[in-house]
């Protein structure tokens, strides 16, 4: 009898979780019992607090949780430094992985939240500051006078008026809130998986932080991101996206942003996202962009109908132009999308914790046989 295997571990459950839900033949996607649709009304620290401690926050809560953002989120001179020495060219997602593991982590002001253990705390102080961290080296790369950090603007507003060295809009953090609780949490992807990996060898959290991020930045996970843009910015026009699809599918190509392994029916996600795209594009520079997404999109359905599939625009697909209208430019997306699912992240190391058992898994040996030399 053949021994059977799982490549990419599909259909395998490696342990269980409490933190989300991934419904895919539903199309259904929740956080701690409450759908994804629900969840983009409220505001991202509120969420934030869900993911990490199971229950929707109070006022008094969430205000506790703000506060430790707010105490926690400025780079210290060395840091600063440290971030200073790395080439301006470096993608922000290898800076962020470098960077991660060096950060210090001693929680700073009142520690009122309800973590079990200074892991907690050490982990919520990295999701404190990557948004800084973002901030910085885009200002950095453009040699442009290093942000001050504001500890009176909550966490989202503090990131784009870093980032843009100005303030923001408050339809533009709108915007990037609903977009930050979208990418916050989606149970045992690539990166996440990567997370509780490391964490179960007894690893620091923010280790396992960082090697999340190392996994989020592929093209087949939180990159598509990235690469979809590039995909609509090489077709040019909606006129061309026919041509477009049926040259990528000739040529057997992948379309970037195209398709789940989870989810048979449409992306919750996406399906949230894609009229926000529209109505932050329209009228703007970036129309050209979304439209040629969203030909793209019909175009590539209508040949996958031919062959009797389904396949639908996952999270990734319709990112890009809601990124580029609030001014964040493309090789910051997926680092952006690092800054929300650092809390899932979190959530797992911490879930994973409390039962843990090192993964090691086993392997189907397919090389030669014992030798003699």
């Amino acid at each position: 009898m053949s021994v059977q295997f799982s490549k990419g571990l599909e259909d395998v459950i490696a342990d269980q979780t409490s933190i989300s839900n991934v419904e895919g033949d539903l199309g259904r996607l929740s956080y701690r019992g409450y759908t994804i649709e629900q969840l983009v009304t409220l505001s991202f620290t509120r969420v934030v607090w869900l993911v990490l401690f199971g229950e929707l926050a109070t006022a008094e809560q969430e205000e506790k949780l703000e506060s430790f953002l707010k105490a926690n989120g400025a780079l210290s001179d060395s840091e600063l430094n440290t971030l200073s020495s790395l080439p301006r060219t470096l993608h922000t997602m290898r800076m962020l992985q470098s960077m991660i593991p060096v950060l210090d982590t001693t929680p700073k002001g009142p520690q009122e939240l309800p973590f079990t253990n200074k892991d907690g705390y050490r982990g919520l102080a990295v999701v404190a500051k990557i948004p800084t961290l973002l901030a910085s080296f885009r200002r950095l790369q453009l040699n442009d006078k290093l942000p001050a950090f504001n500890a009176n603007k909550p966490y989202l507003d503090n990131f784009l008026s870093m980032f843009h060295a100005k303030d923001a809009s408050a339809d533009h953090i709108r915007c990037l809130e609903m977009l930050q609780i979208l990418q916050l949490e989606h149970s045992f992807n690539a990166g996440t998986f990567t997370c509780r990996v490391t964490a179960s060898t007894l690893a620091p959290v923010e280790s396992a932080l960082s090697s999340a991020v190392g996994a989020l930045y592929g093209t087949l996970h939180g990159g598509a991101d990235e690469a979809a843009l590039n995909e609509a910015i090489k077709v040019g026009t909606p006129a061309k996206a026919r041509e477009y699809v049926l040259d990528l599918l000739a040529n057997k190509g992948r379309l970037m942003g195209m398709g789940h392994r989870e989810y048979t029916k449409l992306d919750p996600r996406a399906a949230i996202l894609k009229p926000m795209a529209e109505k932050l594009c329209k009228g703007t520079d970036f129309e050209n962009v979304f439209l040629t997404l969203k030909e793209i999109e019909k175009e590539f359905n209508a040949e996958m109908q031919k062959k009797g599939k389904e396949v639908w625009a996952n999270l990734e697909f319709y990112k890009g132009p809601v990124n580029l209208a609030i001014g964040i430019p493309a090789p910051y997306f997926t680092a952006g999308f690092a800054m929300a699912r650092s809390v899932g992240w979190l959530a797992h190391f911490l879930e994973s914790r409390e039962d843990n058992k090192i993964m090691r898994p086993s392997a189907l040996y397919i090389g030669s046989p014992i030798r003699s030399l």
